[in-house]
């Protein structure tokens, strides 16, 4: 199987919550430490999760609200 990360997760800030998707060429599906997508648009939709409440974000702006609006004390 050849799987190809297009972010290096290593060099990511954030990259506990950084959840990539890969594409599979077997399946000819993206998947994720987590979930399988049909389309690179609902695997991109998903690619940030909160360690808390383990709800799924497309953007770490998005991330970041949440976690201050219902994780902040």
């Amino acid at each position: 199987m050849i799987t190809r990360y297009v972010i290096d997760v290593t060099k990511l800030k954030y990259k506990v919550n950084f959840n990539p998707s890969v594409y599979n060429f077997r399946t000819k599906k993206y998947e994720s430490k987590e979930a399988t997508y049909p389309s690179y648009e609902q695997a991109r939709a998903n690619q940030w999760k909160c360690e808390k409440c383990q709800k799924l974000f497309s953007t770490l702006k998005e991330l970041r609200g949440h976690k201050i609006e219902y994780h902040s004390y």
